[in-house]
């Protein structure tokens, strides 16, 4: 059972390696498409509204946990 168990764990380990590693490359290509639209006229536009209703977003699934820090990203998004 031991063997098992290690099999498990080391094929979890390599699931979670291979996430990390598609995490940093979606993170690296995000950059690359923020910058290419960046460099649009429309882009600073559509990446600040973009970026307003992600936060919107945000705050708003914060306001249903009862964590406390709910209250405080709420008062910050008011100011």
């Amino acid at each position: 059972m031991t063997i098992s168990r290690d099999t498990q764990v080391t094929g979890l380990e390599g699931r979670f390696d291979t996430l990390l590693d598609q995490n940093q490359r979606i993170m690296k290509e995000n950059e690359l498409l923020r910058r290419a639209l960046l460099r649009h006229p429309s882009g600073a536009l559509q990446i600040r509204s973009m970026e307003r209703s992600l936060g919107l977003a945000y705050r708003q699934a914060g306001s249903t946990e009862s964590d406390g820090l709910s209250s405080n990203s709420e008062a910050l998004g008011k100011d």
